[in-house]
């Protein structure tokens, strides 16, 4: 008689809603036909999660924290797989490369290690973890939203008929308000690597940098609206200060700012399926992402400066330095295709930093853990203690009332007594999953793939 098959729990931890949440949901959905089962939770829970659903393997987006990495050390004891997928893996220089792959994760015990491409996998083998972990390299997982069937998840608006072509402008100048705050606050942001990668010695530099560069960057808004034959998506980077662009966008006349949407919250993959176009500051993954996604696009660029510029990335696109360009820049950029050098060069470009872009990244994952767990010794849950138990109480309370783990009742109290104090964890509350995100992203997914088995 045969034995009944063990099934196999893994916990996703998702850090951010916009950016995480479909990969996580289209990773549960792989896992699922390969019979494991998945528990998406917010990265806050990751303590919740252990007692609660005594998970074969959790997956981190890093562990470069010192308290994450103690936890690993005890998940390692207990018999509990780790594995980490990055959310960022494309790091031009090399030194940031090597720092990054070692340094950041010295303390942490990590049994799968997925990386973007190549490059990072060399890196971190350099720094030793290929002889305890395994590292497997599977391409970016969110770039599966750029190909079919999963890119119909995100089209939104972009099959709507349209009087004029809709430009995506992709700011990134999230170090530019230190330059307004105390100076400890950009000491303390570049603390990690100021004194260890040469790229960050002269960071205050690139501060400067990146408060010039968002003056400068009106210049060019400026042209495209007075032009008026283009609607403009703004995105700033999720870090940058929206109070900035909402009063550059105030101060306009009203049929130029009518023009414009500031949208802070879509997610990029959606914006980039909708455009027709997509402006980037000088390096930043948005242009390659636009590439893949077979999306034309015009580079702005301004001061060059090495921590917020790649020669080896520039050399595949399209740069304009002057804003009174840019408008028959974009008219050429969108009415003939880019030069078949610049194609190679992209197509090389991506292959190299991205691997395989067949929209099965995420797949490849899915068989890599479902191999990992399949050779995974059993747990010692002996070792739980009555604060695990509580907090998977927590966890499973706080699901049943369709609140993410670390709801705080008090916070809005907490904000208007003492303001900034609580901003930060606000802002970690306001952009978690909660069980209604989980739910319904997944029966997308699900959706998604019934009808792309059946067309």
């Amino acid at each position: 008689m045969s034995q009944p098959q063990t099934i196999r729990h893994v916990v996703i931890l998702v850090d951010d809603r916009t950016r995480d949440l479909m990969i996580a949901s289209l990773l549960a959905h792989h896992l699922e036909a390969l019979s494991i089962v998945a528990h998406l939770e917010p990265l806050e829970a990751y303590q919740g999660c252990l007692a609660a659903w005594r998970p074969d393997l959790i997956l981190f987006n890093h562990l470069t924290a010192s308290h994450l990495a103690a936890y690993s050390r005890r998940l390692h004891e207990m018999g509990v797989l780790t594995a980490v997928l990055p959310n960022e893996g494309i790091l031009y220089d090399q030194e940031e490369m090597r720092f990054n792959s070692g340094r950041h994760h010295t303390d942490a015990h990590i049994d799968l290690f997925f990386c973007w491409n190549e490059q990072h996998r060399l890196a971190l083998c350099e720094s030793g973890f290929g002889a305890k972990s395994r590292i497997e390299v599977v391409g970016v997982p969110r770039f599966d939203f750029y190909i079919e069937p999963w890119s119909r998840l995100c089209q939104r608006r972009h099959l709507t008929l349209r009087q004029r072509p809709n430009l995506l402008l992709c700011t990134n100048f999230s170090t530019a308000k230190f330059l307004e705050l105390p100076r400890e606050h950009g000491d303390r942001f570049f603390a990690p690597w100021k004194d260890r990668i040469p790229l960050y010695n002269d960071y205050w530099a690139a501060i400067e940098a990146h408060f010039k560069g968002r003056t400068r960057v009106l210049d060019f808004i400026r042209e495209l609206v007075a032009d008026g034959r283009y609607d403009l998506t703004l995105r700033p980077h999720p870090r940058e200060e929206e109070g900035f662009y909402e009063a550059f966008l105030a101060a306009l006349p009203a049929e130029q700012r009518a023009l414009i949407t500031l949208d802070h919250d879509s997610s990029i993959t959606e914006l980039i399926l909708e455009c027709d176009l997509q402006l980037s500051i000088e390096t930043c993954t948005t242009a390659l992402e636009s590439w893949i996604a077979g999306k034309p696009t015009v580079e702005i660029d301004l001061d060059r400066h090495p921590l917020w510029y790649s020669q080896e990335a520039a050399a595949c696109g399209l740069a304009c330095s002057d804003p009174v360009k840019l408008v028959p820049m974009v008219d050429q950029a969108l009415n003939s295709p880019p030069p078949p050098q610049l194609v190679t060069r992209r197509r090389a470009h991506v292959q190299k930093w991205c691997s395989a872009t067949d929209g099965k990244a995420t797949e490849r994952m899915a068989r890599v853990l479902a191999d990992t767990l399949a050779k995974k010794v059993p747990t010692d849950w002996s070792s739980l203690t009555m604060a695990d138990q509580r907090r998977a109480l927590k966890l499973k309370l706080l699901h049943k009332l369709g609140l993410a783990y670390h709801f705080d009742p008090f916070m809005p109290l907490k904000r208007m007594l003492f303001g900034d104090r609580h901003a930060m964890k606000d802002y970690s509350y306001r952009k978690s999953i909660r069980p209604a995100d989980v739910k319904e992203f997944r029966r997308q997914i699900r959706r998604l793939a019934v009808v792309s088995r059946t067309s």
